[in-house]
């Protein structure tokens, strides 16, 4: 079964940043996403954009609102990320001619020890154990995936991997065109936030 899950992934389009990979999956009209390569930023500020991703207009464009439903795992004073295990969040989001989409989920981190040269993994899917989404906008019906880097001689390999249903009445075809174009344009954001971040907080040592 994995040699046959490997196989399936097809390779759809290269970016300066690397590669990008789709799978179909069985029992939905929407394909899964992967894409790896390597970020030119240090993975210390790579880490540091991930985990507050959401704060960043170009890597989550649209998001209208955003609060939190649950954390665990949490130092001392921490609420969010990073400085929390795992986090449950509502998430609402309105781009232009779609309307509103929203989703309850969970993010982990899954592993993290970049300040030791080692990968980070930061993961979510959709969860309303916390809290379901309220009446009125367009529900998400699938939202999973992962980031996973490593430092790399002052770069940063990365794999990043989604499956992304919006839900509503957009066809599966046109979903998939424009989950297609949008991971390109967040890798590049990525990059370009954690360039920024690593010139405006240089350390002795970049992992």
């Amino acid at each position: 079964m994995r040699l046959a899950s490997l196989a399936a992934w097809v390779l759809v389009a290269t970016f300066p940043q690397g590669s990008l990979y789709r799978m179909e999956e069985q029992g939905t009209d929407v394909v899964a996403l992967r894409a790896e390569g390597t970020l030119r930023a240090p993975a210390w500020a790579v880490r540091e954009v991930l985990v507050r991703g959401w704060s960043y207009d170009r890597i989550s464009p649209y998001l209208a609102e955003r609060r939190l439903l649950h954390r665990e795992g949490c130092r001392e004073g921490a609420s969010d990320l990073p400085g929390c295990r795992a986090v449950w969040a509502y998430e609402r989001y309105e781009p232009p001619f779609v309307g509103a989409h929203d989703y309850a989920f969970r993010m982990e981190v899954v592993v993290d020890d970049t300040d030791r040269g080692g990968d980070f993994e930061l993961a979510w899917e959709l969860d309303d154990s916390h809290g379901k989404p309220p009446d009125g906008p367009t529900h998400v019906r699938a939202n999973r995936g992962a980031w996973t880097i490593s430092p790399a001689g002052g770069r940063t390999a990365f794999r990043y991997r989604i499956s992304l249903d919006p839900g509503g009445a957009l066809p599966a075809w046109l979903v998939n065109i424009a989950n297609r174009s949008q991971v390109p344009s967040v890798i590049s954001a990525v990059e370009a936030e954690a360039q920024k971040l690593a010139e405006s907080r240089p350390r002795q040592k970049d992992l």
